[in-house]
């Protein structure tokens, strides 16, 4: 088994060829190969690879693509990395990485969430709002002088907002949970429900903290506490339920903020990230934003299908109907927090 994913091969038409897509994320990555027949092979799944809080993320990019090489002959590969254009020096590292581990194979690197929205549009215009361990929205549209025009709203991070996401609804759970133990909160309820399977037993301020520093990842063991929310919340929790409906809210300012500054208010907009497989939050958003134009293909589908396009790959809707079949249980809506942002 090398290094290495794979090596290019010319005439991408033939159905026994292969591309790579790759879809990393805060708290997981997923990896799978499709052939120019539409024939999907994974999805395989590693830990996060945030270079930002994640100090093994090279090593754990390099153990992954070289567990799971390519079946066949590869002619390209499309990598969606977390965090990818937002540092030079992490992006350069990142590209690094990927011509290290690709070789010869022509291949393209890109932001996780540009991966996504590639996806729920197919190449489209409109707006991906991506909620999974953090939030962040990617909208694209066509100016009337040509071309793509290119729109991105949050993204900060956990240091700076991430409103919306699945580390902010745990984040703010925590901190309610927490009043609640100290009497400043009135819906003792919560703490109790939230908090006694996390700890094992009736939560105390010493087992809470105890928990809280003994992870050893603390912004995915804060972003895991958004399932428990969400189910909280369907079961008619009120304090649950106000937290998904607040970080609805926020999640709205996102692409609020993308259609003004595109001038666009009736951008299309869709979705993907594990915190839009909550029933109340895609519900809100509804009401918030209009109708959402289910996505197409999930974050992982939207890396293959660029890839497949810039082989010469067909990539029509017969061809997502295939690949999104077998991807469907990595597929938005889910879950909460199955599968990661």
């Amino acid at each position: 088994m090398t290094g290495r994913a794979g090596t290019s091969h010319p005439k991408a038409s033939h159905p026994e060829q292969w591309v790579l897509g790759l879809d990393g994320g805060g708290s997981k990555t997923a990896l799978a190969y499709v052939s120019g027949a539409g024939e999907v092979v994974g999805p395989f799944y590693a830990p996060g690879i945030n270079p930002f809080d994640r100090p093994d993320w090279e090593a754990v990019m390099r153990a992954f693509l070289s567990a799971h090489p390519a079946p066949g002959p590869l002619v390209r590969a499309s990598l969606g990395l977390p965090g990818y254009g937002e540092s030079p020096a992490f992006s350069a590292r990142q590209a690094g990485v990927c011509a290290d581990l690709l070789g010869p194979c022509p291949h393209s690197v890109m932001n996780d969430v540009e991966a996504a929205f590639v996806g729920a549009f197919a190449g489209g215009p409109g707006a991906l709002l991506l909620a999974g361990t953090g939030s962040m929205v990617w909208a694209e549209d066509c100016s009337p002088q040509g071309g793509a025009r290119q729109i991105r709203t949050g993204g900060w991070g956990e240091g700076f907002g991430d409103e919306g996401s699945a580390y902010w609804i745990g984040r703010r759970a925590l901190g309610l949970a927490s009043q609640s133990l100290d009497g400043r909160h009135t819906d003792a309820d919560f703490a109790q429900a939230l908090l006694t399977p996390v700890l094992d037993g009736p939560p105390t301020q010493t087992d809470l903290l105890m928990w809280y520093y003994g992870q050893t990842h603390v912004r995915s063991a804060v972003a895991k506490l958004a399932r428990s929310v969400d189910e909280l919340a369907d079961a008619g929790q009120p304090t649950a339920r106000t937290i998904l409906l607040e970080a609805s809210k926020l999640l709205a300012q996102h692409v609020m903020a993308a259609r003004r500054q595109l001038g666009q208010p009736d951008l299309p907009w869709s979705y993907a990230g594990s915190v839009l497989g909550s029933r109340t939050v895609l519900g809100a958003l509804t009401t918030l934003l209009g109708t959402p134009q289910p996505p197409a293909l999930p974050p992982l589908g939207g890396a293959l299908f660029h890839a497949a396009s810039r082989a010469g790959f067909t990539t029509d809707t017969d061809w997502q109907t295939r690949v999104r079949a077998t991807l469907l249980p990595t597929s938005t809506p889910q879950p909460l927090l199955q599968e990661q942002a």
